[in-house]
């Protein structure tokens, strides 16, 4: 995994207090809903695709970024797990993940801005349903990927602010 697209600090252990259903419909939105560790996954790898002729450098950050969503889903998968819930690609009202959820931007600048726009989200996501979930342990995870959230838009605005990319406000 490249380290500089994740968060210096440790993961905390993938467990939970009880299995508890109630918590699984948070956790399933945060692994396969509309904006996903399953379609950040998808959109990085498109984007990486798909600007490896513009940039390599950007499309090497944004395949480790990938990865390290990778790792997200794997832990959310496991905790579903642990919650009594089967890791499908769903999100929590049952909703089939597509590829319909994501932007195919092939430009360099439109596709850093919608990525930073889905990493300021999911680090808003992140921390909402650790608010909702009432299991510590599981709280600490979301907690802890929320920070490496947090560092992908750190990076993003990196990129934007050197590749001369219009600002918004995200």
């Amino acid at each position: 995994m490249d380290k500089r697209c994740q968060c210096d600090l440790p993961y905390p252990p993938i467990q939970v207090s009880r299995p508890d259903p109630r918590w699984l419909p948070p956790l399933r939105d945060l692994y396969a809903g509309r904006r996903s560790e399953l379609g950040a996954i998808t959109q990085y790898c498109y984007q990486s695709f798909v600007l490896s002729g513009q940039d390599e450098e950007i499309s090497k950050l944004l395949r480790g970024i990938a990865i390290v969503e990778m790792h997200h889903l794997e832990m959310l998968g496991q905790l579903i797990c642990l919650c009594g819930g089967r890791p499908d690609f769903a999100g929590g009202r049952r909703q089939w993940w597509n590829g319909s959820f994501l932007s195919y931007r092939k430009d360099l600048c439109g596709a850093l801005l919608v990525s930073l726009g889905d990493e300021v989200a999911a680090v808003d996501a992140y921390h909402q349903a650790a608010s909702r979930i009432g299991d510590p342990k599981i709280r600490a995870v979301l907690e802890r990927i929320a920070m490496d959230e947090a560092h992908h838009v750190q990076l993003l605005r990196e990129q934007i602010s050197c590749c001369g990319c219009p600002q918004r406000r995200s």
